[in-house]
């Protein structure tokens, strides 16, 4: 897909105000308005590597889900020293640089997904939210919260019956892990094994864990009143 700068560009801020490495976050920003940020299947695939791309080694991914007009992603922040290591661009920061630089990062990643977006389907002007909301996530019990959560996002809104039946999150990637995989996986362990992962995921879906049902106060709008387009049969899936 061709980039190109558009006109109307708006960018990301990313809402934290004492971001720290070494933590994990909750991180989610819905569509500016009530149009899609996912027109088709192949955009899900293509703002998932963006992301990557762009973010790099600053930021790891436990737990993510993609819905037509939202996002939902649990973010890990590796400690300041071991960013020093993995990636030069830390080397002479400071806690509060570095945390500049992968917030940074990260607007340029959905800066450049608008970008993309606006050039194939004729559009101008932002496609996000304009404060992309980081909340800390305080231990492993909430951590588990929020995967669960973030896992159970289509069946909330309606999708799908089962989370493994939303082929745009980390849910079903972890249930088609082979055993030895499983084993060394670090979300997996959280949870106690594969067989524990699934049993935790089998609970009544938990809507209020904390910072979670003052989202769409953040947001600024009820998920519930957005229209939301559902991916059609037939999409095609190559970018």
């Amino acid at each position: 897909m061709c980039l190109r700068l558009v006109s109307g560009k708006r960018q990301v801020q990313l809402a934290n105000k004492k971001m720290e490495t070494g933590k994990h976050y909750h991180v989610f920003n819905h569509s500016n308005g009530f149009e899609n940020i996912f027109a088709e299947a192949r955009n899900y695939h293509f703002f998932l590597t963006r992301l990557l791309l762009k973010t790099g080694s600053s930021v790891r991914l436990p737990a993510f889900c993609l819905m037509p007009n939202h996002f939902h992603l649990a973010c890990g922040i590796p400690e300041l020293p071991f960013l020093r290591d993995l990636d030069p661009a830390f080397g002479l920061l400071n806690q509060e640089e570095a945390c500049r630089l992968i917030t940074k990062r990260f607007s340029n990643a959905l800066n450049s997904y608008t970008q993309a977006y606006n050039h194939t389907y004729g559009r101008m002007g932002s496609l996000f939210r304009q404060n992309t909301r980081w909340k800390q996530v305080e231990d492993e019990a909430g951590l588990c919260k929020l995967i669960h959560y973030i896992h159970a996002n289509p069946v909330h809104h309606g999708f799908v019956s089962r989370m493994e039946d939303w082929p745009y999150s980390s849910y079903s990637i972890y249930r088609s892990m082979s055993a030895a995989d499983a084993r060394s996986n670090p979300v997996i362990r959280l949870f106690g094994g594969m067989d524990g992962f699934i049993r935790y995921h089998e609970q009544e879906i938990l809507l209020k864990i904390p910072h979670v049902s003052q989202e769409r106060k953040l947001l600024g709008l009820e998920f519930k009143k957005t229209r939301i387009i559902k991916p059609t049969d037939g999409e095609e899936t190559s970018q």
